[in-house]
């Protein structure tokens, strides 16, 4: 369950990722109801440091955790629910649009070119087209530097921002699209970062804009889970690259697509390697109070979502859940559920034959064998799930999380 919390300054266990502060106030407890094994931590606090403002997660994992994760977990292999990879039309559309604006930037089409967690290169894919030739994958996941790799022109490894390939050092440009928001080691993050760029280099940040999550908001809670660590907002995303030794040339804020009929808030930059990082910080007053706006409304989301659900599982005594990803188990960690969940699934091949609070995970194709509803477990990604269990031709009932 989640907590909102009004307490006096506290010292959390991890230091603040931009400023390095040690003295917090907490927002928010969180919980996560999540599969054996798992990798992470199944809670942690949000904090608003009390030096820069900036707020995140309170996370005992460690980043050797979090590499293990991505290793072994990473959704972005899936290329048929993944983003990343360029499959559907409105990812790609997103991708070719980040290559055009970094472009834009760079100039030369000889510039070397590295993008840190590629997922299926689709990002690069998109450098490709506009004419560029010397271009590098970097990913956690075995699967996605593969698919990077095949991308003609393309050389894909398996790594991360803290376990680089030799090949990666006098790069012109560097991109972290959607990446530091899962780092824990922020500071080093940026100082490897600085170090791979030729002098002048520089790189392409892209993070969700916390400021405007509540805008944004579909899920109850959906962007404080096990991965989104860091909420930054484009002050506090300025503060980290310029502690780090950037200079922020280039900022837009932006919605980009999560699924076929979800939009989600953003900000990037370009910023510019040029010296040690001896910068003052600017502190960041408006993003806390604009996480707590977008707690306030989570928890109204929450309520909708509980009252919805006990009508329609009324009359139900045993229920099929589809989704295991982050949104789906936020919700349903923080909801009653009065029927018995006799097995959950996901399109996500990694979680198949593994349990979820001892209920086991099965192919989607598996649900067959169920004679009882399908609760689809996501308010970003339903009509796909829905399509995809028309395609199964399942005669179940389906029933979603909210009533629109």
């Amino acid at each position: 369950m989640t907590a909102r919390m009004d307490t006096e300054p506290i010292r959390p266990a991890r230091a603040c990722p931009v400023c390095a502060g040690t003295i917090a106030t907490l927002l928010q407890r969180m919980v996560f109801l999540l599969p054996d094994d798992h990798p992470l931590a199944d809670r942690y606090g949000i904090v608003r440091c009390s030096a820069c403002g900036f707020v995140y997660a309170d996370t005992a994992s460690t980043q050797a955790d979090y590499d293990r994760y991505y290793a072994e977990l990473s959704k972005y292999s899936d290329t048929a629910t993944g983003t990343g990879a360029g499959h559907q039309d409105w990812d790609r559309a997103r991708l070719k649009d980040t290559a055009a604006f970094v472009a834009e930037s760079l100039g030369d089409r000889a510039s070397r070119v590295v993008d840190i967690g590629c997922a299926n290169g689709g990002l690069l894919a998109e450098f490709l087209d506009l004419g560029f030739q010397r271009l590098v994958g970097v990913d956690p996941s075995a699967a996605c530097a593969a698919s990077a790799t095949a991308i003609p022109g393309v050389s894909g490894y398996i790594g991360s921002i803290f376990d680089l390939p030799d090949e990666v050092h006098d790069v012109d440009c560097v991109v972290l699209s959607h990446v530091l928001e899962h780092v824990r080691d922020v500071p080093e993050a940026l100082r490897i970062l600085r170090r791979v760029l030729r002098p002048g280099g520089i790189a392409y940040v892209e993070v969700p804009d916390a400021t405007r999550y509540a805008q944004f908001l579909i899920a109850p809670f959906q962007d404080f889970n096990v991965e989104h660590i860091n909420h930054f907002s484009a002050l506090s995303l300025a503060n980290a690259l310029r502690r780090a030794g950037f200079a922020v040339e280039r900022t837009r804020g932006k919605a980009i697509s999560a699924s076929a009929t979800a939009t989600y808030p953003a900000v990037g930059v370009i910023a510019r390697a040029v010296d040690d990082g001896s910068h003052a910080l600017e502190r960041d007053a408006p993003l806390g109070d604009a996480i707590i706006e977008y707690i306030d409304r989570s928890r109204e989301a929450l309520g909708v979502v509980q009252a919805h659900l006990d009508r329609a599982l009324a009359d139900v005594s045993e229920i099929v859940i589809w989704g295991t990803g982050q949104t789906t188990l936020t919700v349903l960690s923080n909801v009653r559920l009065s029927p018995r969940v006799v097995a959950l699934t996901d399109s996500n091949t990694r979680y198949h034959g593994r349990r979820l609070g001892g209920i086991p995970i099965v192919p989607p194709e598996q649900l067959g064998e169920f004679d009882v509803p399908i609760v689809v477990g996501s308010l970003i990604s339903h009509l796909a799930i829905e399509h995809r269990i028309r395609q199964l031709g399942l005669p179940n009932r389906t029933i979603r999380l909210s009533p629109t």
